[in-house]
C-alpha cells in the first residue's frame, strides 16, 4: 500500500530568546539545529576576515602567553593615540569595551543617580544598579525614528534631582541611529548641570571618524567616550576596547581596574590593527554597500518596518506588533539556519523589534529571502 501522508514539518522547539546575540552554537543546541550550519546576523562582528597582521601575530603566541602583560599597555595605547590623535593620557585600554562600562560607576558620588537614552546597550544598566546607583531609562521614540527632542528630552532629564551622568550611543545599539547635531545640545545641557555625559562609540568605526564626538572632548572635561577594537576588527574573542576621558577621571578609575586586565596577545594584536588604514577603508566601503542592499531588499517587505541605520547592523520591527507574528519571523528563520537578534530584552523596545547584523552578500540575499518568504507564505495560509 503506498503512504499518501505528507512528512511532517520539521519544529523547533519554543526556547527563550537570548540575552545578548553572538552565542549561536548555545541556541543551535537548544534548537536541535547543526551548529555548523548556523550563520549568526544576531552578533554585529565585522564578517571580513581580520587585519593580515593578525595571522603574523598569532605565530608570536607562545612567547606572549610566557610573558606577563604590560599592566599600562603602552604601546597599544600609544598606537590607539597616533591613529586617532586623541592624546594618550586621555586613553585607557580594557578587556572589552565592557570592562570600561563597569569602571564608570566609580565616577559618580554618592547618591547621585544615572540617565540612559534608550534603546541602549544593557550593560550600562547592569553596571550602575551593581554598583547601587539608581538608573533611569529615558525611551526615543520609533514612531520618530528614535529622534532626540531636545525640549522633551530635557524636560525629563529636569526631573532627575541627583543626575550624576547621562548615557548614549553613537551610532547606537541596535538601532544604528547617529546623533551628531544633537549631542552639542546635550553637551551644553551636561555643562550646566556639572554631568557627566558617557557616549558609547562602540560603532563608530563603521561609521565615518567625522562622525565621532571627539571634538566635543574639547570644549567639556566631563565627556567619555566608549569605543571598541573587537566588533570592527572582528576580534570578539580577543575583548579589546579602551575609553576616552578627561586625565584627571582617567587617574580616578584607574585604581578600580584589574591588574593585567588586558591580555598580551590582545594588546599585540589591538596595537597593529588599529594603524591599518586600509583595512579601516575596506570595512567602511563594504559596509556602506551591504547595508543599502539589505535596507532596500527588507523595506520591500511590507509586513516589517526597517529603520535607517549608520552601524553594520538593521534594526527593523513587525508592524502588526504581535509578539506571535515575531515569534514565527523567528522559528522560520532557525529553521532555515538563520539566526538572528529579538531587541525585547532593550528598554524601550518589544518582541516585534529584531536587530541583523551585515554578513557577506550570499548570506544576507538568504536572509532577505527567507523573511519575504515568511510572510509570503503566512498570508497564503490565511487566505486557504
Amino acid at each position: 500500500m503506498i503512504d499518501n501522508k505528507k512528512p511532517e514539518k520539521l519544529q523547533v522547539p519554543e526556547i527563550p530568546y537570548p540575552v545578548h546575540g553572538g552565542d549561536p552554537r548555545a541556541m543551535a543546541e537548544a534548537s536541535g539545529i547543526d551548529p555548523d550550519k548556523l550563520i549568526d546576523f544576531s552578533a554585529s562582528i565585522n564578517p571580513i576576515s581580520p587585519p593580515g597582521c593578525v595571522s603574523q601575530l598569532l605565530l608570536e603566541t607562545p612567547r606572549l602567553l610566557r610573558e606577563y602583560p604590560d599592566p599600562h599597555c603602552t604601546v597599544i595605547t600609544k598606537n590607539i593615540s597616533a591613529a586617532t590623535g586623541i592624546p594618550e593620557n586621555w586613553i585607557r585600554v580594557t578587556n572589552g569595551s565592557t570592562e570600561m562600562i563597569y569602571l564608570l560607576p566609580h565616577l559618580l558620588r554618592e547618591r547621585q543617580e544615572v540617565a540612559i537614552l534608550d534603546p541602549c546597550f544593557s550593560e550600562y544598566e547592569k553596571a550602575f544598579t551593581a554598583f547601587g546607583v539608581q538608573a533611569h531609562s529615558i525611551p526615543l521614540n520609533s514612531d520618530t525614528g528614535f529622534q532626540a527632542d531636545p525640549t522633551l528630552l530635557f524636560a525629563q532629564l529636569d526631573s532627575i534631582q541627583q543626575l550624576g551622568a547621562i548615557v548614549l550611543g553613537n551610532p547606537a545599539s541596535p538601532t544604528g541611529k547617529l546623533y551628531g547635531d544633537f549631542l552639542p545640545h546635550l553637551q551644553e545641557y551636561c555643562e550646566e548641570r556639572a554631568t557627566i555625559l558617557i557616549i558609547d562609540e562602540a560603532f563608530i568605526d563603521f561609521s565615518s571618524p567625522d562622525n565621532s564626538a571627539w571634538n566635543l572632548l574639547k570644549r567639556n572635561s566631563n565627556l567619555i567616550l566608549i569605543r571598541s577594537l573587537t566588533k570592527f576588527y572582528s576580534l570578539p574573542g580577543l575583548r579589546i576596547g579602551y575609553g576616552v576621558l578627561h586625565p584627571e577621571k582617567n587617574s580616578v578609575i584607574a585604581p578600580h581596574q584589574y591588574p593585567w586586565s588586558v591580555n598580551a596577545l590582545a594588546q599585540a594584536i589591538g596595537a597593529d590593527v588599529i594603524l591599518d588604514r586600509a583595512f579601516q577603508e575596506k570595512t567602511r566601503n563594504w559596509t556602506l554597500e551591504e547595508r543599502s542592499f539589505m535596507f532596500q531588499a527588507l523595506n520591500s517587505v511590507r509586513e516589517i518596518e526597517v529603520f535607517a541605520s549608520d552601524a553594520n547592523f538593521l534594526l527593523f520591527r513587525v508592524r502588526d506588533g504581535s509578539e506571535s507574528t515575531g515569534r514565527s519571523l523567528y522559528q522560520h528563520l532557525l529553521l532555515q539556519s538563520l539566526l538572528i537578534r529579538n531587541c525585547g530584552n532593550f528598554n524601550g523596545l518589544d518582541e516585534s523589534f529584531f536587530r541583523i547584523s551585515m554578513r557577506e552578500r550570499g548570506d544576507n540575499l538568504k536572509l532577505a529571502d527567507s523573511i519575504s518568504e515568511h510572510f509570503s507564505s503566512s498570508k497564503q495560509a490565511y487566505k486557504k
